[in-house]
């Protein structure tokens, strides 16, 4: 109980830090809130006007006070409201995270598809060439921007061979490009952290001694090293797909796909700070949890992680 609680107070204290950095931030944009409200529609808003909006909205007011304020109010369910369309942020969110949710899980499960066998395949295999010209192409994989391979799989999917839609729609078709996209990556990085968990399971005693009686060899991977390294692949699967939500922004920018990162970059554009603080605080929170969630999974086992990059 006492660790729940500490955690509990450490997810507290780093989204307090976060979320004031993100407030500050906002606070030293070139324009403030309240000139965006009042431009709205109108373009030209007096002296008068817009301090009477600062003093409305509560911009007069020292900075620790307008971020207490509004600390206040996001603990109360209070997300405020879009300085654009005057809708409730999370009414607007809602449907975003739920289509990003829709994405990331899809490039989750797929990447998981392909990289579970092919990190068995990887260890398993005694070909040092097969195995070089391997970890090449993971390396080469890993190493390209999203947008390149996003560019890249359009050209030749959608505008050559036009076997898919150009641009990401509700679901169907248009997911197949920005799933391909995400799952190009991540199925690489997975490999390889994958692989070196096998590669140290294969070296613990007992798997010496299933080797000497005879098992299987795919049974011993099956049975065995998989089932002893889950907890740290569900510790590096739960980090992945909170990075995943974090890192959808050029993705869902360059397919069109209204998620969280499309609402985000169009909220930047627009220049709507509530809708932008709410995105970005939401997602620091999600990741946040995600990553104590995953260090207390991965306390409750004797695994460690080597050799690869978690984040």
């Amino acid at each position: 109980m006492f660790k729940v609680m500490k955690r509990i107070l450490t997810i507290f204290i780093l989204f307090v830090a976060i979320s004031f950095f993100v407030f500050l931030l906002i606070h030293i944009a070139p324009s403030d809130p309240a000139s965006v409200k009042m431009s709205v529609g109108t373009g030209r808003v007096s002296t008068e006007a817009l301090a009477l909006m600062r003093e409305e909205m509560g911009l007069n007011q020292p900075l620790l006070v307008q971020y207490g304020n509004w600390l206040l109010k996001f603990l109360q369910g209070d997300f405020g409201k879009s300085l654009i369309s005057d809708i409730p942020t999370k009414n607007l969110m809602i449907p975003a995270v739920m289509n990003t949710v829709q994405l990331a899980v899809i490039t989750l499960m797929v990447s998981l598809g392909i990289s579970i066998p092919l990190s068995i395949f990887f260890v398993r295999c005694h070909n040092r060439m097969v195995k070089s010209l391997f970890q090449l192409i993971l390396f080469f994989n890993m190493s390209l921007p999203s947008f390149v391979i996003g560019y890249f799989l359009m050209y030749v999917f959608s505008v050559q061979l036009r076997w898919v839609p150009l641009l990401a729609k509700q679901g169907g078709s248009g997911l197949i490009l920005p799933v391909m996209t995400l799952v190009i990556p991540m199925s690489a990085k997975f490999i390889q952290q994958f692989s070196v968990l096998l590669e140290q399971e294969l070296q613990q005693e007992y798997v010496k001694v299933l080797y000497y009686r005879g098992i299987e060899e795919s049974k011993i991977f099956q049975r065995h090293l998989l089932k002893n390294i889950l907890p740290t692949m569900v510790t590096i699967i739960l980090l992945s797909f909170g990075s995943l939500m974090a890192g959808v922004v050029v993705v869902e920018t360059i397919f069109y796909w209204p998620g969280i990162g499309k609402l985000l970059m169009d909220s930047i554009r627009s220049r709507d700070y509530p809708l932008v603080q709410m995105i970005v605080v939401s997602i620091s929170f999600l990741y946040l949890v995600l990553t104590q969630i995953s260090d207390g999974i991965q306390n409750r086992t004797d695994t460690r992680i080597k050799g690869g990059d978690l984040s």
